[in-house]
């Protein structure tokens, strides 16, 4: 596939035009028929895409978007992943024809048992649908990783807001496992050691104090949240490898990871995200 920089993103838009009803511009270079599936899916016939414009990351997203703010004759949509700002009470940028994901990425939007129960009966053809989602288990694996989880991704989200240089999200989840082909295996031990781990980096640069307020300020929004603490875990790096473990575990599901986003794009469940329905609505609506 031909990558173009983010500048030339603006420039194929308007050369693919007759191909799509609305420009929208995503952070990913890689896997766009997942957002094209997705989004064409949540269009539901009030227009329709073939293409996306992929710019190489949120603060090129942002940028491009501030730079278009006026007129010109083309409906748009700028979207992004909400990353760690939902944990950190970020607001997203003011701007017109964008939207921030109100989960922590694109991926997280994947997550459902409905699509993922689905492929795995596409491998396991002799497999009813009940019998395959009891044994996937896919609830149960999620819970409980979610539940693991969150007090490392408060640590993540420490880091990011003190600006350290430490490695978060990058830290495979597959290195928390006992088992590497069992997700089942998320290891609350060495998700223990990879918390002290990181309060030790972390207690290197800052003191006791400002440590706890950062934390205490976090977990006081956690809990103030009305919505499943799913929305603060990287679906992209952690929740959606464990379930392709799984799917490879029970069903010997033999896709690539790209290749599992794109089809669970066709047949996941379209209520994770509402705004996201409404953005791409009011797009569709906007005088040009």
């Amino acid at each position: 596939m031909i990558a173009y920089s983010p500048d030339a993103e603006p420039a194929r838009a308007y050369l693919l035009k007759a191909f799509n009803d609305i420009d929208v511009f995503v952070e990913d270079t890689t896997c766009q028929n997942m957002y094209i599936r997705l989004i064409n899916r949540i269009l539901a016939g009030r227009a329709r895409i073939n293409q996306v414009f992929p710019l190489g990351g949120r603060d090129n997203v942002v940028a491009k978007c501030r730079e278009d703010q006026g007129l010109r004759p083309r409906r748009r949509l700028y979207l992004i992943d909400a990353d760690q700002d939902l944990m950190l009470g970020r607001p997203a940028p003011r701007l017109k024809h964008f939207y921030r994901l109100s989960v922590y990425c694109s991926e997280n939007l994947l997550l459902s048992e409905h699509a993922v129960v689905t492929l795995a009966t596409e491998g396991r053809t002799n497999t009813a649908w009940p019998e395959m989602a009891i044994s996937l288990a896919l609830r149960p694996l999620l819970d409980r990783a979610v539940t693991t989880l969150v007090p490392l991704f408060v640590l993540y989200g420490i880091v990011l807001e003190l600006g350290l240089g430490l490695e978060t999200i990058n830290y495979s989840v597959h290195r928390l496992l006992e088992d590497p082909a069992d997700p089942f295996t998320l290891s609350e031990r060495l998700v223990r050691v990879r918390i002290l781990s990181i309060i030790r980096q972390i207690r290197a640069h800052v003191s006791a104090r400002k440590y706890r307020s950062i934390r205490n300020s976090i977990l006081r929004r956690i809990r103030r949240n009305v919505r499943h603490d799913s929305v603060y875990i990287s679906g992209k790096t952690y929740l959606l490898p464990l379930t392709h473990l799984q799917l490879k575990r029970v069903a010997g599901l033999n896709d690539s990871f790209d290749r599992l986003k794109v089809r669970l794009a066709q047949h996941c469940e379209l209520t994770i995200d509402r705004g996201l329905h409404r953005a791409l609505r009011n797009a569709v609506r906007t005088r040009v």
